[in-house]
């Protein structure tokens, strides 16, 4: 429980909670759950959700199990993952709105649409443990960055806090008689010897220490490394002085930027770092060519990242880094804000109190640890089957179950960071780096939750000036001091007015 406790939540409590009393105790069956009372009327339930993967069937066999688990007429809107902002701005315009929706995050058109009235506040329920028991869980933190204008606008889809850790070859570290290192010196000794020291043993000089890219926002593949040096680049932190500031303008960021330079310079990283981009970087490292990775977290471990892995080195075996320790002694990745999207209930819906708590028993009920099983496995004997005490899913299980149909799922603990898939080496890997990731001092981006709106008309530019400058620094076309002109820079070209906008908007909350 350690590892949880800054959550503040308990989350892992969420989950040991049953759902209602009248629940059936057959998580592998459909009985309907306590979320639906004899002689309940049946209503019907429209929800847009984000699509990943191939859609499954219109009327498939696991939405029919949601709709007796619940007692509705479900209509479900599966929208792919790559077109999902657009047709979500499509349909807040229209006016034709689903009951519910998910906002992927708090965002310029999440709080246009709460301006213009187009969603219900839900606070009132949220705090309702009895008809409510898995969602008045919900962390007191988590809360106040939902909390707009005095209210609260959506139900979060609950994720774990842990997020950054590096990952390594643990393999070459064995095979050159290296630790695992345990602060930045020791790590560019090792990122060094990656590079010099022929890793893979094949006798050429084809290794590199860090797997790196470069995108419009900023250097890929570092963020567990910047966020342990407190210089992740699109995140904010106090200033010090009452205010905010990005940290790429940080004192720290200079020791950050001056440490990808080193490496640069010194061949530790790849000369065209510049113009890879995101699977080109995680293949660097999966392929042989870079020796640590430092953009995952628990779920960078998968078997087709091992599988694909192996199949160049069948000896191919990872470690993943608790937090290194700074000069100045500070310790601790950047944590998450323990939420990835939030579900808001329209105007429309909200008219009908019944559709309301029954959209909210729903979502109550898939964040409860029975409601999850049964959406997770669906029903024995169609969706999944029971071998030695083990489950494991169907073919109709993997492309009709209820988790294709459903519309969120239990924070990121215990049981539910592990696939169904994962073998015992990654749900190994997944607990050890889950834990690692909150060991020292976690720290949180501040400006999670908050709107500026001068970085939603602006922020793209910004970036993309930030990243330029940044990226002249690591390949020694400018001096690391030369950060501070860009933050000038950057404030004069709008940067100034999201500080404030920011700032203010912090000291609101």
């Amino acid at each position: 429980m350690d590892l949880n406790k800054k959550l503040t939540v308990g989350l892992s409590a969420v989950l040991s909670l049953s759902l209602l009393a009248a629940c059936s105790g057959n998580s592998g069956g459909s009985a309907d759950s306590g979320a639906s009372q004899a002689g309940e009327k049946k209503l019907k339930i429209r929800a847009m959700n984000i699509l990943y993967g191939a859609a499954p069937p219109e009327n498939g066999s696991g939405k029919k199990a949601l709709e007796e688990r619940y007692n509705i007429d479900y209509e479900f809107m599966p929208v792919a993952s790559g077109e999902y902002n657009n047709k979500l701005g499509v349909t807040l315009a229209s006016g034709d709105i689903p009951d519910t929706l998910l906002f992927p995050g708090l965002d310029q058109i999440y709080f246009n649409a709460i301006d213009n009235s187009q969603f219900i506040p839900l606070e009132k329920y949220m705090a309702d443990s009895k008809e409510y028991p898995n969602l008045a869980k919900i962390p007191e933190d988590l809360k106040k960055i939902l909390t707009y204008k005095g209210h609260i606008y959506g139900i979060p889809r609950l994720r774990g806090v842990p997020g950054h850790t590096i990952v390594m070859r643990k393999d070459w570290l064995d095979k050159l008689g290296l630790d695992v290192p345990t602060t930045y010196d020791e790590l560019y000794t090792v990122l060094k010897a990656f590079k010099e020291k022929d890793p893979d043993g094949n006798g050429k000089d084809d290794t590199y220490g860090l797997a790196v890219g470069m995108s419009d926002a900023g250097l890929i593949g570092v963020n567990a490394v910047s966020s342990g040096m407190r210089a992740l680049a699109g995140n904010w932190v106090e200033d010090g002085k009452g205010g905010l500031i990005p940290m790429e303008f940080t004192p720290k960021a200079k020791e950050a930027f001056s440490f990808y330079a080193k490496l640069y310079k010194e061949g530790i990283i790849a000369k065209d770092f510049a113009i890879k981009k995101d699977q080109q970087v995680e293949d660097d490292f999966l392929l042989g060519k870079a020796g640590v990775y430092g953009n995952s977290a628990y779920t960078f471990f998968t078997a087709a990242r091992y599988e694909k892995a192996r199949a160049v080195n069948p000896k191919f075996e990872l470690v993943a880094l608790p937090p290194l320790k700074n000069a100045d002694g500070s310790q601790g990745y950047m944590k998450f804000s323990g939420y990835f999207g939030i579900f808001a209930i329209s105007a429309d819906a909200g008219k009908d109190e019944a559709k309301v708590k029954k959209i909210l028993k729903i979502l109550d009920d898939q964040i409860g640890e029975e409601g999850a099983t049964f959406v997770r496995w669906g029903v024995e004997g169609t969706h999944h089957k029971v071998e030695n005490g083990v489950k494991t899913l169907t073919d109709l299980g993997k492309t009709e179950g209820p988790s294709l149909y459903s519309l969120t799922n239990p924070p990121a603990t215990s049981q539910w960071i592990y696939g169904s898939t994962d073998s015992e080496e990654i749900r190994r890997m997944k607990d050890i780096s889950y834990k690692v990731a909150l060991e020292g001092k976690p720290y949180l981006n501040e400006v999670e939750g908050l709107i500026s709106k001068t970085m939603a008309e602006k922020g793209s530019d910004l970036s993309k000036f930030v990243s330029d400058g940044i990226a002249k620094i690591v390949m020694g076309q400018a001096p690391v001091d030369s950060i501070d002109k860009l933050f000038e820079d950057w404030k004069a070209r709008g940067g100034s007015k999201v500080m404030q906008e920011y700032t203010d908007a912090w000291k609101a909350r």
